[in-house]
């Protein structure tokens, strides 16, 4: 240990560190984005709240106070102490250049390389205060009143806490502060850390500077108005080191002789690639962010404003850091299907490829959801949905529903646009698929266009009136009253709608002529709301889009089947929910009894029930394959289990063998890192013709679907707006 008992000159201090310097073994470099070779880290703290100061030879003390002042900006002279602890020494002050010097040799013998340094406020001694009795005579004042008057000192500017300037956030860009040190800072990753350190340091200090050279051995940079005018003396100029590849700050002279003409809010070096790599993290955790969120996030937290455009770039780049390139993301789908059947060997896995080797079509089968299918009611829901990536294509899907009503994927399928030729190919896929000949029942969606085009030429308020009565024409449980409805919208549509009706089959759009089992399945809503529970996966690259489906599936499955083991019931708790709304439509009704199953219901109008075939006179029993308002309330006269009487898919059993197998992992530790180079490569879509008008984001929602209103946060009117589209005004 040094020990100064009274001050020396700095000369001397100095042969000291120099002595201590050459038995001392050079300080390893360190991990971080710039290291200075035998430097030291001086944590600062104040408060709750630490700052890093590196510590080197030639750093004086009115430069660690310079750094002190722009961390803390309500800090100035003589306010505050510092002092640290070194070997057994609680409080050594820190008071000058000697103390700093003594410091750094202290650091080199003992090979330390992080000292604590505590920032201390101190109480302003320069201001007395003097309690002075002041009575007035006029009586107006009474004399037991104290006033505090401040006999010396400055005073106090309580300006800045009127118009807020006095409240500084910290941003996220403080520690850019010391991105660029100084001579001899080491950056690992080259050309391209060392322009990111400069991006963030200009950023950070508010000014724009240029490239006099900028190469791969060799970046020099000089502030814009030297550039101009040559009126600033700031310049920076790092060298590329071999053969470690690390860059090295040879030159740099860091004060600014231009004034505050250089200050701005905006730089031309926050590029877009520099913008996506900040934002990268975020776009991992939120795939939908948008370019104008990024712009508000940089503004925000680092104080920074960047163009639509930049911020577009930007988002682009980050999602294909995170999630891959979509052009590469298609060479490495022949892996994907590779690594898929390995995991998952009974499911089913179709690639399709062009003869010149691009990318058609695939389909993709889970062996656990076939097995629980089979535990489900034999309907399936298909649709297709456009995709958002820059291949556009389209995704086809088949969904069923489980005993509790909820969404249950089968299979789905990529192709390069919805057509005939696709749709029949997705279809003999699933015929391979199921291989096991149960009847199926299936229901898709009509062409978006369909009705419009059908009762075109109407006024709105007539043709909504028309599509409610061809909506009570479809679920009209009996013959009678489907024969009833129907006449009633021919007549009231007119020639064209007639014209229209005789032209559909009435067994492939109504309850009444339907021949077999559709469980009161009309509309492919189902399928619809799969397609907004994928709606973030829609923009990904084609591999990552099959692997987080996977995922979301494998995911559901567990979750699903962990939350039955807690089921005390036999019937699943939607149906219930459903027996209980039952009972309370019920309760008016009587009820009289012919036989042992035929009963009675009086209400209005009165219907015949039949417990042991199961029928009503309504039809709904017969078509919900589930008990009516009439049938439960016999059922309840006659005493019966009301659970004896439900199809075997809505009972908990039946979900729990549905939820029973699983979808395996597809790890890609095994991923050779060679993947997407060898001849097997698949090359991405050919390209297609666009579809004319702006590229759809959403969905065209069905017909007679009735959208739900909001309520805005900001107006309080209900409408189809929410806060950040409110264009109304606030009355006060």
């Amino acid at each position: 240990m040094v020990v100064v008992e009274k001050p020396v000159a700095a000369v001397m201090v100095w042969r000291v560190v120099r002595a201590v310097v050459r038995v001392v073994e050079k300080v390893p470099l360190g991990l971080s984005m710039g290291i200075m070779e035998n430097a030291v880290v001086l944590l600062c703290k104040r408060g709750d709240v630490s700052c890093g100061v590196l510590l080197e030879r030639t750093l004086s003390f009115q430069s660690l106070m310079t750094k002190l002042f722009a961390k803390w900006k309500d800090l100035s002279e003589g306010s505050f102490s510092l002092s640290y602890s070194f070997a057994g020494h609680p409080k050594c002050l820190l008071e000058s250049d000697e103390d700093l010097c003594v410091l750094y040799a202290l650091t080199l013998s003992s090979r330390t390389e992080c000292v604590d340094v505590a920032v201390k406020d101190l109480v302003d001694t320069s201001t007395v205060s003097t309690v002075v009795d002041v009575c007035s005579s006029s009586g107006d004042v009474g004399c037991d009143q104290l006033v505090l008057l401040d006999s010396v000192g400055t005073q106090v500017d309580l300006l800045p806490s009127f118009s807020g300037t006095n409240n500084s956030k910290v941003l996220k860009s403080a520690g850019w502060c010391n991105a660029i040190i100084g001579v001899g800072q080491v950056f690992l990753d080259g050309a391209v850390g060392f322009r990111d350190a400069l991006s963030m340091y200009s950023l950070f200090h508010g000014f724009k500077y240029v490239y006099a050279k900028n190469d791969a051995q060799t970046v020099k940079a000089v502030c814009l108005e030297r550039h101009t005018s040559k009126e600033c003396n700031w310049i920076v100029k790092a060298k590329l080191e071999m053969p470690s590849g690390y860059f090295i700050i040879k030159q740099f002279v860091g004060e600014h002789t231009c004034g505050d003409a250089s200050l701005s809010y905006s730089s031309s070096r926050s590029t877009s690639s520099f913008v996506g790599r900040l934002v990268s993290e975020d776009m991992r955790s939120d795939e939908s962010k948008r370019p104008v969120e990024v712009m508000k996030d940089m503004k925000k937290h680092y104080g920074v404003e960047i163009t639509y455009r930049r911020a577009w770039m930007a988002v682009k780049k980050a999602r294909a850091h995170v999630y891959g390139d979509y052009m590469e993301s298609f060479k490495e789908l022949s892996w994907f299907v590779g690594a898929f059947r390995a995991s998952n060997p009974d499911s089913m896995c179709v690639l399709e490829r062009h003869d010149s080797e691009h990318f058609k079509r695939m389909f993709l089968g889970f062996a656990a959801c076939k097995y629980g299918f089979t535990f489900c009611r034999p309907i399936l829901f298909v649709d297709g949905t456009f995709l958002k990536s820059t291949h556009n294509g389209c995704l086809l899907s088949a969904c069923a529903k489980d005993g509790n009503q909820g969404l249950y994927l089968l299979c789905l399928a990529v192709v390069d646009s919805e057509n005939y030729d696709n749709w029949y190919w997705f279809m003999e896929q699933l015929k391979d698929f199921l291989e096991d000949g149960r009847v199926l029942v299936f229901v898709s969606d009509r062409h978006d266009e369909n009705l419009k085009k059908r009762f075109g030429g109407l006024d709105n308020s007539k043709k909504k009136y028309l599509v409610n009565l061809f909506n009570l024409c479809a679920y009209a449980p009996t013959v009678r009253e489907f024969e009833k409805l129907l006449n009633k919208l021919k007549k009231e549509g007119g020639v064209k709608v007639a014209a229209f009706l005789d032209t559909l089959d009435n067994q492939h759009w109504c309850h009444a002529y339907f021949p077999g089992k559709r469980y009161g399945e009309l509309s492919s809503n189902l399928v619809e709301c799969f397609n907004n529970w994928i709606k973030k996966e829609r923009s990904l690259p084609i591999t990552l889009l099959f692997d987080k489906i996977r995922l979301k599936i494998m995911e559901q499955m567990f979750a699903r089947r962990s939350a039955s083991m807690k089921w005390k019931g036999v019937i699943c708790p939607i149906m219930e929910k459903k027996f209980k709304g039952l009972f309370n439509v019920s309760k008016t009704w009587a009820i009289s009894r012919s036989s042992d199953d035929l009963y009675e219901v009086r209400c209005d109008p009165s219907v015949s029930v039949n417990i042991s075939s199961r029928s009503c006179s309504c039809g709904e029993w017969q078509i919900n394959s589930f008990p009516c308002a009439h049938a439960f309330c016999a059922l309840k006269r006659g005493g019966e289990n009301l659970n004896d009487y439900v199809d075997h898919y809505y009972s908990v059993d039946a979900f729990h063998n549905t939820y029973s197998k699983s979808i395996n992992p597809v790890p890609t530790i095994w991923k050779d890192v060679s993947v997407g180079s060898d001849a097997n490569v698949l090359l991405p879509p050919l390209c297609n013709k666009r579809p004319p008008g702006r590229p759809r984001t959403e969905r065209i929602p069905s017909t007679g679907v009735k959208s739900r209103k909001i309520t805005c946060g900001r107006c309080g009117q209900v409408g189809r707006h929410n806060r950040a589209r409110c264009k109304e005004p606030l009355q006060h």
